[in-house]
């Protein structure tokens, strides 16, 4: 019923959801953003954000609405991007039976700094796990067999990123965060700057971190590349490889959203055929999504690939 009442300024949001072209939670998002001081922008670009809503997988649309909003309200934008830092905030509360309790509230820096740690701490584990797993079942193994829920893996992960931070050397070298910043990018979907992980920054957070992070700037300008190497190499390793992942963001199978540093490069044309390990024959596939592609090829050598980066990617 709210959402309901809001539509009532918002035709073309209305119009598009009564048509079935956009989900309530589309919806939802785009009433959000047109929240008080911010209703005068909405209405001279609704049209434009419904477009994004109708055209874009959902990730790609939310990234488009927030740089949205940061367009439309810079200094809001700054201010809740602080207010975000000010709230942040950790408990770890031991409760009766001696079990542990942790909750916690990060701003999208630090949190996206602990979720990329705790992420390939709990890979490793799960690869241990795995090898465990297959020694005692086969090459019939499945995730049923293996020793740890993905919750256990989780909780053991975070214990072994405090036991890592106990034994490494006091004097060591930090790691940096990575600040992806992209420039010229020809679409509202790539503006302004982004962790490396997709995570949307203020600007005034990313100047905040220059003396403590490191900094890669990428530049979109039409057909340009930011790199063309390795054309005959098997593999796409270091730029190239980095070039596609900023280019394409996560797996570029319809539908699949799995994030860039989760996936593998794929040759379009492969390799065997002739096809060139350059960036317009490279797109970023989920390793599920991957294995597929290669075992329909092998079970039908004459398939035609039915999918393609999305359309309103750039090339770099």
């Amino acid at each position: 019923m709210r959402l309901a009442r809001r539509l009532r300024g918002m035709p073309a949001t209305a119009a598009a959801l009564a048509a079935g072209d956009i989900s309530a939670d589309h919806a939802d998002r785009l009433a959000r953003a047109n929240r008080p001081g911010l209703e005068a922008a909405f209405a001279r670009d609704e049209e434009m954000l419904v477009g994004h809503a109708t055209e874009l997988g959902w990730s790609d649309f939310a990234r488009a609405v927030a740089y949205w909003e940061q367009l439309a309200a810079p200094d809001e934008t700054e201010a809740d991007a602080e207010s975000q830092r000010a709230a942040r905030r950790a408990h770890c509360s031991e409760t009766l039976e001696g079990t542990w309790v942790l909750d916690a509230l990060l701003d999208p820096v630090g949190g996206a700094i602990l979720n990329e740690t705790l992420t390939g701490i709990e890979a490793e584990l799960f690869a241990s796990d795995w090898a465990t797993a297959k020694v005692v079942h086969g090459d019939d193994v499945t995730v049923d067999k293996l020793a740890r829920t993905p919750a256990q893996r989780r909780a053991d992960a975070l214990v072994e990123m405090a036991t890592r931070a106990r034994t490494a050397p006091t004097d060591g070298c930090r790691p940096r965060p990575l600040i992806t910043a992209l420039v010229d990018y020809p679409t509202l979907t790539g503006r302004v700057c982004e962790l490396a992980n997709g995570t949307i920054v203020a600007p005034g957070t990313l100047a905040g971190l220059l003396s403590e992070a490191d900094i890669e700037r990428i530049v979109f300008s039409g057909p340009s590349r930011v790199i063309d190497v390795g054309r005959r190499t098997r593999f796409f390793t270091g730029a190239l490889r980095r070039a596609i992942q900023v280019r394409d963001r996560h797996c570029t199978w319809p539908g699949c959203d799995v994030p860039a540093q989760r996936c593998e490069v794929d040759h379009v044309i492969p390799y065997t055929d002739g096809g060139e390990t350059a960036q317009d024959n490279g797109r970023l596939l989920c390793p599920y999504h991957h294995r597929h592609g290669h075992r329909r090829t092998r079970a039908d050598p004459t398939a035609q690939d039915s999918h393609h980066p999305p359309d309103n990617t750039p090339t770099q």
